[in-house]
């Protein structure tokens, strides 16, 4: 399925934007089932998002009590650490919502073992969203066509019985822990956020084909699918 490509102005318009598409997608999940799980990503434009989304008038538009918070990937660094995902989303939008605490399910980066970071984050998830999928999945979208952190060239990329994995990610020197294929493109929705010059390349790219095999182009969910772009990342291919 091809994604539904919505170019705006700038920066500031794409996040007003995506807020009110979450916003839409969290009363119509909570209508319709009471409860709105989503998958957070790390990155500039989606802090952007979170924190228009943690002020008025956006945040008394959402029953936060029904929304689930989960992460689609972290790196195995400590919570307080200032690379964590966890971190960042909680100073931008969390500990200003008022979310119950037991609804924001944060990896448990702090064991030292990544494969069980992963495997305990698979527990959460089918613990509390039983065989649900996510109504909305956030990605950001990196210069080489990675998406979460399913990263060109990686194990990860072909993991498809299992709801996370563990990889080490050979130019960070890192480890990290992802959600996999099969439960992005089982979401009731993704988004993409693209900004910034600098992504213009790869939209290009992937546009017109001429890399075959990225991650984001290994990407077909099944339900609705949105980027959501500024004009300078868009460039010619994207508008």
């Amino acid at each position: 399925m091809k994604a539904e490509k919505r170019v705006m102005v700038d920066a500031a318009s794409l996040i007003i934007a995506a807020t009110e598409q979450f916003i839409t997608a969290a009363r119509s999940a909570i209508a319709k089932r009471g409860v709105f799980y989503v998958a957070l990503a790390g990155g500039s434009t989606p802090k952007g998002l979170y924190q228009m989304l943690a002020a008025m008038p956006y945040s008394s538009k959402i029953d936060w009590s029904r929304v689930h918070l989960f992460f689609g990937d972290e790196r195995c660094v400590l919570p307080s650490h200032n690379d964590s995902n966890y971190k960042m989303v909680s100073e931008a939008m969390i500990d200003m919502l008022p979310i119950p605490e037991t609804n924001v399910h944060r990896m448990p980066t702090e064991l030292s073992d990544a494969s069980e970071v992963a495997k305990r984050y698979a527990e959460t998830m089918t613990k509390v969203m039983k065989a649900e999928p996510f109504d909305l999945v956030l990605l950001g979208l990196g210069p080489d066509g990675h998406i979460a952190s399913l990263f060109p060239d990686t194990p990860a990329l072909e993991v498809t019985d299992s709801l996370t994995t563990e990889l080490y990610v050979e130019k960070f020197a890192s480890w990290r822990v992802t959600m996999t294929y099969p439960v992005i493109n089982a979401a009731r929705q993704v988004i993409v956020f693209i900004a910034g010059e600098a992504k213009s390349a790869i939209v290009s790219d992937v546009m017109t084909g001429v890399i075959e095999g990225l991650p984001i182009q290994r990407l077909v969910p099944q339900g609705e699918y949105y980027w959501y772009m500024d004009a300078a990342a868009a460039g010619p291919a994207g508008l």
